[in-house]
């Protein structure tokens, strides 16, 4: 363990230089570095910029964009990486009226585009890396609930904790298929293949289907998790931990 004390810790996102972690019962970011170390925090609750009421995912992309979707402000938050404020994402102008939007889990793909679940409308929207919106769809109603998005280069990547399911998704939300996962808590998807996190192990199954075993050596609940630079970091809703992928 790294990090403890979390107040109801929602999601994580490392880059090579920091990690990232929304903490949703103090309505805030917090920014460490690898080894656990506070650098920075950013919110409080409230509905300026800054601040948040109800922050759920974080997506730190490269590190240089820092995205937070602001669920009860109706908005996804943009900082740098000084953590200094952006832009705003909040709503969707058409002929008629403008739609706002209850933003929820949020991925960015390599290229910038920003991918959001709308939780109220259950829609998918895409933006642009300008902040420019391009298409929305409807995913199947077989998916009850989307408790983690992920975008590769060629799909969308859907966690179902409640049917203990990956769904993929084409880039326009057309079903590809879907992993049955037996009491996944989280998952990430990286070049090296399907990270998988349970309560006492991690286990990566890779393209060519070779299977790698991480064990915790305690159980744990896990709500998120993310692999940067060889070390596999697991979140739970109060604590921090980080695996070295030689540990087994």
């Amino acid at each position: 363990m790294i990090y403890s004390d979390l107040d109801n810790a929602t999601s994580l996102s490392v880059t090579q230089n920091a990690i990232y972690i929304v903490e949703q019962g103090k309505d805030r970011l917090l920014k460490l570095d690898h080894t656990g170390k506070v650098l920075d925090t950013i919110g409080g609750r409230g509905s300026g910029d800054y601040e948040f009421s109800k922050p759920v995912d974080v997506d730190a992309t490269n590190g240089l964009k820092i995205f937070i979707t602001d669920q009860n402000n109706r908005r996804i938050q943009v900082f740098d990486r000084r953590g200094q404020f952006l832009s705003s994402i909040s709503e969707h102008a058409t002929f008629v009226n403008s739609r706002r939007y209850q933003p929820d889990q949020i991925s960015v793909s390599r290229l910038g585009e920003i991918y959001f679940w709308d939780k109220e409308s259950r829609l998918i929207r895409r933006y642009d890396l300008d902040y420019n919106f391009e298409d929305e769809f409807r995913i199947s109603s077989d998916i009850r609930t989307v408790d983690d998005l992920q975008v590769t280069s060629t799909e969308l990547l859907i966690l179902e904790r409640a049917s203990e399911t990956v769904h993929r998704l084409s880039p326009n939300g057309g079903n590809s298929g879907f992993y049955p996962i037996k009491d996944i808590k989280a998952f990430y998807v990286n070049e090296e293949g399907l990270w998988q996190a349970f309560e006492d192990r991690v286990i990566l199954e890779a393209e060519n289907a070779d299977i790698q075993e991480f064990e915790f050596g305690k159980i744990v609940r896990p709500i998120d998790m993310h692999v940067q630079s060889g070390s596999i970091y697991i979140l739970t809703r109060s604590d921090l931990y980080k695996i070295e992928n030689g540990s087994r």
